[in-house]
């Protein structure tokens, strides 16, 4: 693909999921680089948490472009890990399993059953590389270079979601890995997934969810997350036209919803 070509379609990238999902947060991209961006800030700066300066970044668009290095310790230490920043605590998964008295005064998250299955989890992850120093989180504009773009994040609610999950699945038979609901933390599923910095999270899979529920706190109810590598999203924009959610766009969004009445009463007797 010339380079002319490449940019339209990054260019329209951000535009064709805002329409597909009909999204009211803007959409980011992620990429990786060597230098600061113009203008970026590292993550730290919005909140210690990656993925809630990611969120930020997508509810407020004064926000600019984030980056996470190596040796942010203002960052969340767990997040480090699942960035491929920064190795693990020894006692990590005690804190995010069962606790340990001689970690953080035995805390908890229980998050998996027993220390042994994190291990297991990280190992069945592969190892996590970063593909440069700085690791960016950015809106979709033409000042990215569509050559270094990872992977794009989305924050939608559920009908959004689906219709998407929907339109990635569009042009592929599989029913099964085309998405996906993986385990781990909230920025891997938005950014080390989606991005192929872990080494055996599926290349042409959309990731959702998060499955973490320490993001509950900061992530409204009602919304989602998908990462999708830039692979498949260029695909899904491809496909948009000529899918559901342009010619069946009454099902995809309804403007009247067909009520669920009760079962009448003879069907209980």
């Amino acid at each position: 693909m010339r380079k002319t070509a490449m940019l339209n379609v990054e260019e329209e990238l951000g535009k064709k999921f805002a329409e597909a999902g009909r999204l009211q947060l803007r959409p980011l991209c992620v990429y990786a680089t060597d230098e600061v961006p113009q203008g970026a800030a590292p993550s730290y700066k919005i909140d210690r948490c990656v993925a809630k300066a990611v969120y930020t970044s997508s509810l407020f668009k004064e926000t600019p472009p984030l980056y996470v290095e190596a040796g942010h310790e203002q960052c969340c230490a767990g997040g480090l890990v699942w960035m491929g920043l920064a190795e693990p605590h020894p006692k990590l998964k005690y804190f995010v399993t069962v606790g340990t008295p001689d970690f953080h005064g035995g805390a908890a998250e229980h998050l998996k059953a027993t220390p042994e299955l994190f291990d297991e989890q990280k190992e069945r992850a592969g190892k996590i590389t970063p593909h440069g120093k700085y690791t960016v989180i950015a809106p979709c504009t033409d000042e990215v270079s569509p050559e270094t773009v990872r992977a794009f994040i989305l924050f939608a609610g559920s009908e959004q979601i689906r219709n998407l999950c929907g339109l990635a699945q569009f042009n592929n038979s599989d029913p099964f890995y085309r998405t996906i609901i993986p385990g781990g933390p909230v920025c891997a599923t938005m950014i080390a997934f989606p991005a192929g910095m872990a080494e055996n999270a599926p290349k042409d899979s959309a990731f959702v969810g998060p499955a973490d529920p320490t993001g509950n706190p900061w992530l409204p109810p009602e919304l989602m997350i998908m990462g999708i590598p830039a692979g498949l999203a260029q695909q899904m924009a491809s496909n948009l036209e000529e899918s559901f959610i342009c010619k069946r766009s009454r099902i995809a969004y309804p403007e009247k919803r067909v009520g669920v009445k009760p079962p009448v009463a003879d069907l209980q007797k």
